[in-house]
């Protein structure tokens, strides 16, 4: 009898059906379990954008208030601040912090693309600023009503300073973010 040499002997190698059908169970499982994370992210990202709106507005109080007091109306409970020095009021203040106003306050100390990306609302007192991202609501640039923005649990709400001892405060909702 002839013996076939080793040297032509081929072997095949492969998966088999089952050791596939295991490995696609485990892809299926990791799947369904690493989905929610990455699905989460777009609200992560949201939360971001609106802290980071959040701190602008902070960042901004601040310089409009040192200009407050360079021009001596930081304890006025209502005043007006020049910003840019051109002899024309540019900000209404409260205790040297921009109001709520929704023309005249804190809006006005935003630039770039607050007018296109955001909108924005204050209450009847113009105490309470309400703002929130365009994209939530369908609009943009726009001042609204401020029942479109809390029906979006995902605003912030920047509260005037109260008095000279007490600055303004920013507070984020984020339930629906």
């Amino acid at each position: 009898m002839n013996k076939i040499p080793t040297s032509h002997i081929t072997t095949h190698s492969g998966f088999t059906l089952i050791e596939l059908i295991i490995v696609i169970v485990i892809l299926g499982i990791l799947a369904v379990t690493a989905a929610p994370k990455f699905i989460d992210v777009s609200s992560e990202a949201n939360i971001s954008v609106l802290k980071s709106m959040g701190g602008s507005i902070d960042s901004a109080s601040q310089l409009v208030y040192a200009k407050a007091v360079i021009q001596g109306v930081q304890n006025a409970e209502l005043s007006n601040v020049d910003l840019d020095g051109d002899g024309i009021t540019d900000i209404e203040t409260r205790y040297g912090y921009p109001s709520g106003s929704r023309s005249d306050g804190v809006s006005k100390a935003m630039g770039g693309n607050f007018d296109t990306e955001w909108i924005w609302s204050t209450n009847y007192g113009r105490t309470i600023f309400y703002l929130t991202m365009a994209s939530f609501t369908w609009t943009s640039g726009e001042y609204v009503n401020q029942v479109p923005i809390v029906a979006t649990n995902c605003y912030l709400i920047y509260n005037m300073a109260v008095d000279v001892n007490t600055p303004p405060s920013i507070e984020y909702i984020t339930s629906g973010c």
